[in-house]
């Protein structure tokens, strides 16, 4: 919220650490070391969902073999990193992406050969600068449709947003990732105000509509997979505190929300889009890859139900845990609760940013 309006900015920013970015050897996967397994897992929408398809028409991407909507694979790992960077204290994977000059993708790896050191997330999710190329282990299947579903619309939404070097205060600094509101229980989309002609009309697909993919990993270390499940699963209960100040002008007290921590997929996450809760359905570990190549593998360790989310919490309690910036800062934007106060959530008016470029935004705790 910029001072002084009543209006919510679709997205906040939620700072990076300031700790130094960690680097260590990558595992080859030849090496057929650490941790190797699959996790079956489900998708729900929480509001209408859009991942767009190549022909920019608006409509859900379809498979070319069964026409029906689907979830690329690399839009599930992408969201997936994203967090993965931020709570990892990792670098991003492209070059002059917005990020501090610690956090670029020149600074993901350090030294040659047998002294190349990777940060977190290049050696879990790949690595590739230069000529340099780490492939990474994990790869995500594309996330296919549970059930029947039909789109939803047609809605007319606004395209384009601030730009960093016009619009500052929407862009305070580099040493913070972009996360956007929930519109929590939405069943349409923001449409474009009247005084906007920069639109699209798009197609999503309703809440509820939900799918299934797996992650398979190999060679992974203890941490690298613990943070991979938190990624995943992130929260089922938290607490946030919204202060006065973050509440905007009208606020007369903190205000303390509870609830789980959801996911933002794909695109119109300005108008309410792409609210999801990903489930992790059935967890497999394999005790010795090398073995299981040699047919002489042991029993695969398996989880469902109860013990599986006894085992999630149990790995991903030390995360849960932190209290830092960063942490405490992304959970109030990921918070999903049907009391939150933050509201309306749009962007202002295209005058607005004509006539007021230097309006600070409002603190985000």
């Amino acid at each position: 919220m910029p001072k002084g309006e009543e209006f919510w900015n679709p997205y906040r920013w939620v700072p990076v650490s300031r700790e130094e970015v960690a680097r260590e050897k990558p595992a080859y996967r030849h090496r057929w070391e650490g941790l190797a397994g699959r996790l079956y897992c489900s998708l729900e929408a929480l509001t209408p969902l859009l991942i767009g398809s190549s022909k920019g028409d608006g409509h859900f991407i379809r498979s070319g073999r069964t026409n029906q909507p689907f979830i690329p694979g690399t839009s599930l790992k992408g969201m997936i990193r994203s967090l993965f960077e931020l709570i990892g204290n990792a670098c991003i994977p492209f070059p002059n992406g917005y990020a501090d000059a610690q956090h670029q993708l020149s600074q993901a790896a350090t030294g040659k050969g047998e002294n190349w050191r990777l940060d977190i997330a290049a050696r879990t999710f790949g690595y590739l600068n230069r000529g340099e190329v780490f492939a990474g282990l994990i790869r995500f299947t594309d996330g296919e449709l549970a059930d029947p579903a039909r789109e939803s619309g047609p809605f007319k939404i606004v395209v384009g947003q601030p730009r960093p070097e016009e619009h500052t205060p929407f862009y305070p600094d580099r040493q913070r990732r972009k996360f956007y509101h929930h519109h929590v229980g939405a069943t349409g989309l923001v449409p474009a105000p009247s005084t906007i002609t920069q639109t699209r009309t798009v197609y999503p697909l309703p809440a509820g509509v939900r799918f299934r993919f797996q992650v398979h990993f190999e060679n992974l270390r203890e941490e690298e997979f613990h943070l991979l499940l938190y990624c995943l699963v992130l929260e089922e209960q938290v607490r946030v505190t919204l202060s006065k100040e973050a509440l905007g002008p009208k606020a007369q007290e903190p205000v303390t929300l509870t609830g789980p921590l959801r996911h933002k997929l794909g695109a119109c996450k300005p108008q309410g889009g792409g609210s999801v809760h990903i489930r992790i359905d059935r967890m497999v570990l394999y005790p010795d890859l090398a073995e299981r190549y040699r047919a002489r593998a042991q029993a695969a360790q398996e989880w469902e139900g109860e013990p599986l989310q006894a085992e999630l919490r149990r790995r991903t309690q030390a995360i849960a845990s932190r209290q830092d910036a960063t942490m405490q800062h992304l959970r109030a934007m990921l918070i999903y609760c049907p009391e939150d106060p933050r509201k309306p959530i749009e962007y202002p008016s295209y005058q607005w940013f004509q006539d007021d470029r230097g309006t600070p935004l409002k603190p985000t705790l």
